[in-house]
């Protein structure tokens, strides 16, 4: 077997999702570092508000202010929408490459929110600068 070339063996390894498109061990990982960040960056932003932070992204902002709570979960619903479709018309490796890029900056927004509330909470104190 070719390297790149794919056998019956690893479509034994997928779950048919559409018509010719398959979800992947390293997609299905992916796809839950995202869920599992999304929903602790929700619950992150929902205690920095109650702790009386204010919320950074400028969209999330105006959706909060004009929606409340339900701005919020709007726009982490139209996110979703947007990696579904990303995912479904991309090819495999830009389809991989696509869900790293947004795992990766939602696991920094969870932990930059994280380290912001104990801060603020004054559990951990800012480094002094060197």
């Amino acid at each position: 077997m070719m390297l790149g070339k794919e056998g019956p063996a690893a479509d034994s390894e997928r779950v048919t999702l559409w018509p010719d498109h398959h979800l992947s061990h390293t997609h299905a990982v992916l796809w839950t570092v995202i869920l599992v960040a999304t929903v602790g960056d929700i619950l992150l932003t929902m205690t920095g508000l109650t702790v009386g932070l204010q919320e950074g992204n400028a969209v999330v902002s105006t959706m909060l202010a004009e929606f409340g709570l339900a701005g919020l979960w709007l726009v982490k619903f139209g996110a979703m929408l947007w990696l579904v479709v990303g995912w479904r018309l991309l090819s495999e490796r830009n389809a991989t490459i696509f869900l790293a890029l947004f795992a990766v900056v939602t696991l920094v927004v969870v932990a930059y929110n994280s380290v912001t509330i104990l801060q603020y909470r004054g559990v951990i104190t800012a480094a002094a600068g060197i």
